[in-house]
């Protein structure tokens, strides 16, 4: 079970108040509301103060779900705990739905003029496209970002946040989130706009 406080942001509309309202009536700070956001866990000294200032019970502001309710995005969110970080990525894992899976999620947003590569090696590159190179300078400089690693029975995704271009994936061991075609050795690379949509 969690607790989620869809139902206190919904009050607020109906109130017609806004979390930044929310926080000068309470003295709540903005990470207390981020907490809230992504349903953890916050003190009841923090709920008392909410129920005071929003004159409501406790059980108009939260309530328990069970975690199958959750899709894969928001139950990685909320319980993928994170194994590894480096200057490119960080490692999260968990087990949804009794399935495991690691989550590389890049630390860098992805713009339009970047193509990310995913090389036939198993190595993940990042293009990066300057329009106006050439004679002053390269037109695209390509780094090596990672080589993720696949375990026995577990599903890897490689997440980008931003609007990469991708070139080699369907091709090798790689594989999108529209290909729902499993191999033993996929690893899925895709935006986390399609991590949202994606169920595997």
């Amino acid at each position: 079970m969690y607790i989620d406080y869809s139902r206190l942001w919904k009050l607020l509309i109906d109130k017609n108040m806004t979390k930044t309202e929310l926080m000068k009536e309470t003295g709540l700070s903005s990470r207390i509301i981020a907490k809230l956001s992504k349903n953890k866990t916050v003190t009841t000294e923090t709920l008392v103060k909410i129920c005071s200032c929003l004159n409501a019970d406790i059980s108009d502001i939260m309530e328990c779900k069970e975690e199958k309710s959750l899709s894969l995005y928001n139950y990685y969110e909320k319980f993928g705990v994170k194994t590894e970080c480096c200057e490119n990525y960080k490692v999260v894992k968990f087990e949804y739905k009794g399935q495991n899976y690691t989550i590389y999620a890049m630390k860098d947003t992805i713009t339009k003029s970047t193509i990310i590569h995913c090389g036939a090696d198993g190595t993940i590159y990042k293009e990066q496209l300057y329009p106006f190179g050439g004679i002053m300078g390269p037109s695209s400089v390509k780094t090596a970002l990672i080589k993720p690693i696949k375990q026995k029975d577990e599903i890897v995704i490689v997440l980008f946040s931003g609007k990469p271009n991708f070139w080699g994936i369907d091709e090798g061991i790689f594989i999108s989130s529209k290909n729902k075609n499993k191999k033993a050795t996929s690893i899925y690379v895709m935006t986390e706009t399609a991590f949202k949509l994606f169920e595997n």
